[in-house]
């Protein structure tokens, strides 16, 4: 930390030089500073979007989601606990980009009568498409302190997210529990000022913004290629330009909660209770994205658990009293093993899946500081 003064209000305060971008706690004003010249530089486009919530409406919140997707309402309060509640106003750069791509390729014929003169099972097609987007980057160069923020990405096309940016319009509109006339967060965005945070820490700006602009166009194009391979079954070629109106900085308002799943059934002799996650939209209430309690692994090992007992339990009848018991407790044990295995092949591939997206962002982020570099 170093003191400087702020070229807006000329107060002095302790600073981070290894920010891009320094917020004076006094006026507000955003700067940037240049260790070598000295040089400062205000910098206009940072905003900042209100939040609107405490920790006690949060956690109301949470619960309140968790009564929406239960199959026993009344339950929850006696079964959900939350067990943490932190909130941040976190960077990120919204870039506004529009992308128009042209696509050629090959698609099978549905009908092998069609165009009997052609000695090919397939045609080739061409089109076209056009998209606006406000993509969002986060500022921050630690990913995983957002708990999964730039994971949000959620395309209703059947492909596989391999970036970390998003949508910011489509992204921060879904979930909302309560007003849904309510702004969006965009349009309800005012210029920087730390009233706006309403307590929440503000997270400093890392990421330059010339390096947001420069992955936004990277997910932008990867984006648009998967959805031309959805139109063919061979892409034989494909164009993106990309025409760019503006970029902003934009404070959020996240709020992260972890909660434990404690059922009182039967199910809580095999089932574990493990803390489960929530990020909150702090401005419109919106539900970002939601860990479910008990996934698949989970209700398929108590389903191992408990035909194993049943089996243990149908050898030791087949044993003591008629041996056709045996045959069943065969039959219930191989239901067992079928089940973990499944269990494990599933939970094995999303975790492969997983650890190749996460390399491909880290090496991602290593070829930048790489070019930085040289």
């Amino acid at each position: 930390m170093y003191e400087l003064q702020c070229p807006s209000c000329n107060k002095a305060s302790q600073y981070n030089f290894s920010d891009f971008l320094l917020l004076c706690p006094f006026c507000s004003a955003t700067f940037r500073f240049d260790v070598e010249t000295g040089q400062k530089e205000l910098f206009g486009d940072h905003y900042i979007v209100p939040n609107l919530l405490d920790a006690g409406t949060i956690k109301e919140l949470a619960l309140e989601w968790l009564r929406r997707i239960h199959h026993k309402p009344g339950a929850v309060d006696k079964e959900f606990f939350v067990v943490d509640v932190q909130g941040f106003s976190i960077p990120i750069w919204i870039v506004s980009l529009e992308g128009h791509t042209a696509w050629k390729g090959l698609v099978k014929k549905q009908n092998r009568h069609i165009m009997t003169h052609s000695n090919t099972d397939f045609l080739v097609e061409t089109g076209q498409f056009r998209r606006s987007y406000r993509w969002a980057i986060l500022a921050r160069t630690n990913i995983c302190e957002t708990w999964g923020l730039t994971r949000l990405h959620e395309p209703t096309e059947a492909i596989s997210v391999e970036w970390d940016g998003f949508p910011f319009d489509s992204t921060f509109s879904r979930g909302r529990l309560l007003d849904e006339e309510q702004k969006s967060a965009y349009d309800a965005r005012h210029y920087f000022e730390f009233k706006y945070a309403n307590g929440l820490p503000i997270l400093g700006i890392q990421v330059e913004e010339e390096e947001g602009l420069r992955r936004a166009k990277n997910h932008v194009e990867l984006y648009h290629y998967k959805l031309s391979c959805l139109n063919t079954d061979y892409l034989i070629d494909y164009r993106t330009e990309l025409e760019v109106a503006g970029i902003q900085l934009i404070h959020v308002p996240i709020w992260k909660v972890g909660y434990l799943y404690r059922p009182r059934s039967l199910a809580r002799h095999f089932y574990k209770p493990k803390e489960k996650r929530l990020i909150i939209d702090g401005y419109a209430k919106s539900i970002l994205t939601g860990e479910l309690a008990m996934v698949y692994h989970d209700k398929v090992m108590i389903n191992a658990y408990v035909t194993a007992g049943a089996a243990i339990l149908l050898f030791m009848l087949g044993i003591t009293w008629h041996p056709a018991f045996v045959i069943v407790a065969v039959f219930a044990l191989a239901i067992s093993v079928f089940s973990v295995y499944t269990s494990m092949k599933r939970k094995a591939e999303k975790e492969e899946e997983e650890l190749q997206k996460l390399s491909a962002t880290i090496g991602r982020i290593t070829s930048t500081s790489q070019m930085k570099a040289s």
